[in-house]
């Protein structure tokens, strides 16, 4: 830019000392310090009707700043306000325009007003759920396992034509237990999972290193040939983790609202250098992409949304109110909520405004929140520095009282460490209670007073605080490059969390003590994961038909050291459970010589059974060849051999001593006896005969 001359700068000096716009030299004093201008109209017709001779004289009191304004008399409505401002009246839903009036007083709320009228039971899909894998399938469904096996399939075939890594939602499974397995099993770096000396084996004989790396580096959840260009009005800046973001959400919400909900942001962590990284100074994680949060108490997410910026499309629909970004965020949330039915929802000063409260109490949803003391307009609560004075004892409070659209909204101030400002539409200080806290000057807990207000939000406000928690103990720390995975291993969490969550909940139904902490119930899961196959033939999956398996699981656990029990999920899946033949015995038992491919148990069984599995008929089939009479060569044209039921009657017929001797074992353990005695192939012909 060239430099100006001094003729043009003078003359541009005295074009601001003849300015129509009436705001040279003026220090005039707003009686109302919490108003607000929406247009640039507003500001001229409040400058025309003041009294230019009380504004030239005004030196001596404390002046807000010069507002500037454009000539332009279309000049747009200013831009949505930080967190500490003060809330604008709303553009798409009136707002009240009288200044609030506050009076010392309290604020009495029926107890019947409080009563929850919403919808508590939890649904048929959930209750029906048994094991870890099975909550887990209601959030990860098969329809979101599909979206991203396409999708991925449709990125690696972009990416590398002649050779792609096509997977399927049995691959899927398996990639997911890895992950899951480092949540809770913690190497330095993911190679070292696959180490020849020190891996770790359930991932090694899951799927090889490479493998899991080509996955990782195609996995996708959205066509990138869909997405719109940056300029366009559009562009979504998530567009590539929507999907999953908005399929999650779908299958969060579909579980019933507790009576008492938080709002909360979150920190996914990471310093990865990507434009809707955040900061925040007051968190544990300083860096990391932000997330809005919708929880109950136990630290249940039914809803969440990631910040993309300030600068993302405004999403407020017909009918509610612009509060700015924090206000809009609740507003955005409470959507899912449910309306006149009680429901409570508590957040923190980031986002508590009296216009928010009261729009909330207008929908039947009551609200609690601590709040900053520049949005409490015309309150005549005492000041940080007058509360703090020596004089005023600690556990002292104030409430005052204003009626905003027939609404009483009650604002509380309690001295603690610090003072502590809240507001609420429901509920005030009294009546108050007293609680303990340690006095320096006499060196011992003293009790002071406490309002109700302090403690109904200290009680119900930590459910997101819960959910970070969960969080903290056990999290996927697999490092990436690509912020969809970052926020993929992210949405992984909070679906296994979830799942955690309402398998304690179901579980305490049923009245089933036995419940898994979340490191177990995570390598549960992992387990199943890994080694499920796909159902056979639509099996369905769930409890067989009668109880002779579960009772004999019980037993197994009372009979000393043996092979772990497989989990249910995995004994069902019908898939991949074939005998091993193994050259030597184990320990000194005759003829176990076979081991389980899948379940890793020893099987008891001759080298002429050579393949071993159940069909639906509950018949024992052989596959495989039939070996000559001498046991030595093998023949192709030997059918399947297949234990009929009447195959079965006459083996128990003939050996019934076996029976006799041994009162106790099973028809199936007699048949295994029987069939270490069988020789060759002639003696099974025999029987067939």
């Amino acid at each position: 830019m060239p430099r100006l001359l001094e003729s043009e700068i003078t003359k541009y000096l005295e074009t601001l000392e003849d300015s129509e716009d009436g705001l040279d030299g003026s220090d005039s004093e707003v009686e109302d310090e919490g108003h607000y201008y929406q247009t640039a109209r507003d500001v001229l017709r409040d400058l025309e009707n003041s009294d230019e001779g009380e504004n030239a004289q005004s030196d001596e009191v404390d002046a807000d700043p010069p507002l500037v304004i454009d000539n332009d008399q279309n000049m747009p409505d200013p831009p949505i306000l930080e967190a500490g401002e003060a809330v604008p009246q709303s553009r798409s839903q009136e707002i009240s325009k009288r200044p609030l009036v506050w009076r010392k007083r309290n604020l009495v709320t029926a107890k019947d007003s409080l009563i929850f009228r919403g919808e508590t039971q939890i649904t048929e899909a959930l209750m029906s759920c048994n094991t870890p894998y099975d909550f887990f399938s209601f959030y990860f469904t098969s329809d979101l396992k599909k979206q991203i096996v396409e999708q991925s399939n449709l990125y690696a075939a972009q990416k590398q034509i002649s050779n792609p890594e096509i997977i399927n939602e049995n691959i899927l499974n398996k990639f997911l237990g890895i992950l899951i397995y480092t949540s809770v099993i913690k190497f330095p770096n993911t190679r070292a999972y696959w180490s020849d000396k020190f891996g770790y084996d359930h991932i090694k004989n899951t799927m090889p290193l490479k493998k899991f790396e080509k996955i990782r580096s195609t996995l996708h959840f959205a066509d990138n040939t869909l997405c719109l260009p940056k300029d366009h009005p559009d562009y979504d800046r998530l567009f590539k983790i929507r999907p999953l973001e908005e399929m999650l959400n779908c299958q969060f919400g579909k579980v019933p609202l507790d009576q008492r909900l938080s709002i909360d942001e979150q920190m996914c962590t990471t310093k990865m250098s990507h434009y809707i990284k955040q900061y925040m100074a007051n968190k544990p994680h300083k860096w990391g992409f932000k997330l809005y949060l919708i929880c109950s108490l136990q630290g249940y997410a039914h809803r969440f949304e990631v910040y993309s910026g300030g600068g993302s499309k405004n999403n407020i629909l017909p009918g509610e109110p612009d509060l700015g970004e924090s206000g809009n965020t609740v507003v955005t949330l409470a959507r899912m909520v449910p309306r006149n039915v009680n429901h409570i929802i508590y957040f923190d000063n980031f986002y508590t405004s009296v216009p928010l409260v009261t729009y909330l109490a207008k929908e039947g949803i009551f609200s609690l929140g601590t709040v900053r003391v520049n949005r409490l307009r015309n309150c005549k609560l005492p000041d940080k520095n007058t509360i703090m004075k020596k004089n005023v004892p600690r556990g002292f409070y104030e409430e005052n009282v204003a009626t905003v659209d027939d609404i009483d909204v009650s604002a509380v101030v309690w001295k603690d460490n610090k003072p502590v400002n809240l507001l609420s539409p429901y509920v005030g200080a009294e009546p108050a209670t007293t609680v303990t806290r340690f006095d320096k000057s006499k060196k011992e807990r003293v009790a002071i007073p406490c309002p109700k207000v302090i403690k109904e939000y200290n009680a119900h406000m930590g459910g997101v605080d819960l959910l970070d928690s969960f969080i903290g103990r056990y999290h996927i720390t697999m490092k990436s490059r690509k912020w969809t995975m970052r926020l993929f291993y992210h949405f992984l969490d909070l679906a296994v969390i979830n799942s955690w969550v309402m398998f304690k909940k179901v579980n305490n139904i049923k009245g089933n003590d036995q419940l898994l902490n979340l490191g177990t119930f995570r390598l549960e899961l992992a387990e199943t994961l890994c080694k499920l196959g796909l159902p056979a033939n639509g099996a369905k999956r769930g409890r067989p038909s009668g109880s002779t398996i579960q009772r004999e699981l019980v037993m197994k656990k009372f009979r000393g050291p043996a092979q772990a029990i497989p989990l249910k999920d995995v004994r069902l899946d019908q898939t991949c459970h074939w005998a091993v033949w193994l050259d030597k015995q184990q320990r000194d038992i005759r003829d176990c010589r076979r081991r389980h491919e899948k379940r890793n148990v020893w099987i008891s069984m001759t080298p002429e059974m050579k393949k071993v599995y159940v069909d639906q008929d509950v018949n024992i089939q052989f596959q495989g060849y039939l070996l000559e009479a001498g046991g030595e060569t093998e023949s192709e044209d030997k059918p399947t051999i297949k234990l009929t039921q009447e195959a079965v009657t006459k083996i128990l017929e003939k050996f019934s001593e076996v029976k006799k001797d041994k009162k106790k074992l099973t028809d199936k353990f007699v048949i295994e006896k029987y069939s270490r005695k069988i020789s060759n192939a002639s003696q099974w012909m025999d029987i067939f005969q």
